[in-house]
Order: C-alpha cells, then structure tokens, then sequence
C-alpha cells in the first residue's frame, strides 16, 4: 500500500487526521478517491473515474462501501466565513460530576446551534465545548445558563482573539 502521509488530504472535520489515514482499510484506488472528494466533494463519479482511469461504477460502488465502513461519514458544506472573524469564539472547560457528566453533556446539546463541538476529556475539567455566538453578551448569557446546570462544578472560558491557523469549518 503507499504512503498516504503527503497527499494533502484534508479532514471535513475540526481535527486534523493526519497519521488517521495508514490506520483506514483502503487501498490506493480509494485513497485516490479521497483524495479527490477532499478537495470538491461534489464531483461527479464520472469525473472521479476520468481522473484515476477507473470506470464510473468502480468509483461509485467505492464510495458506498467506503461510507457503509465508516470511512466517508458523509459530505458537508465548508463555509469560508468572512463575517465569522466578528463573532466570538471560545473554548469552555467545565468540570462535571462523574455520575452527573451524560445529563450536563444531554442538556448543552439542547443549546446545539452555538456549539460546534462538545468533547469528554481525560482531565479534572472533564468536558469542552466549543461554542461560537454572534457577541460577548450571547456568550456570557451561555456561560450563566452553563453554571446553573446540575452538576457543573467549575468551569474555566478561553475566548479566541486570535489565529494562526484557521478553523475551514467555522472560518476563525
């Protein structure tokens, strides 16, 4: 199998995947077909197989049975938000109660239009959420409503103002 390591491939998710690739069950027909779809997901099959000499059913069945493995989770939009950079962005660490941690976590998913991404981590504060609002006042008000849930021991806000490295998914 090749080295997938320098394909430029790139994650429709937040995290990065690099080093994920070797450890996926595909050979280099598929990895080509990522590839691909990675850059425009909306190409046509036809225009896949075109451009790896493979027919339009080969790239077709592929692709199906790349996403019925849960290798291909699915096809998004990315947004490149020029007006993101004047929302606020910010990372909450909040430390739960074990026994209370799937209710806090069930109950911040009911606010699902701010977050972006909820995480359990292996730390003291033991879940992270991403959260994006339009203004500090939208972000404060979460916070508040964040505190008041059983369960919420403590929580600590990183707010970004800057970055180095985009976000493709939000645009900041």
């Amino acid at each position: 199998m090749e080295d997938h390591r320098n394909h430029g491939i790139r994650c429709w998710r937040k995290e990065s995947c690099e080093g994920l690739l070797e450890t996926l069950a595909v050979d280099d027909i598929d990895m080509k077909i990522i590839h691909i779809l990675s850059e425009n997901a909306r190409m046509s099959n036809v225009d896949i197989a075109n451009k790896i000499d493979v027919s339009e059913g080969t790239v077709r069945r592929r692709i199906a049975e790349m996403a019925k493995n849960g290798i291909i989770e699915g096809f998004i939009l990315l947004l490149d938000c020029k007006e993101a950079e004047k929302c606020v962005k910010a990372f909450i660490s909040m430390e739960i109660a074990d026994s209370n941690l799937q209710g806090v976590a069930d109950e911040l998913l009911k606010d699902h239009e701010r977050i972006i991404a909820l995480y359990r981590t292996n730390t003291r504060f033991n879940l992270l959420c991403e959260v994006m609002f339009r203004s500090i006042i939208e972000l404060q008000e979460f916070i508040d409503r964040c505190r008041k849930i059983e369960g919420v021991v403590d929580s600590d806000v990183k707010m970004v103002i800057g970055s180095y490295k985009k976000c493709r998914w939000t645009g900041i």
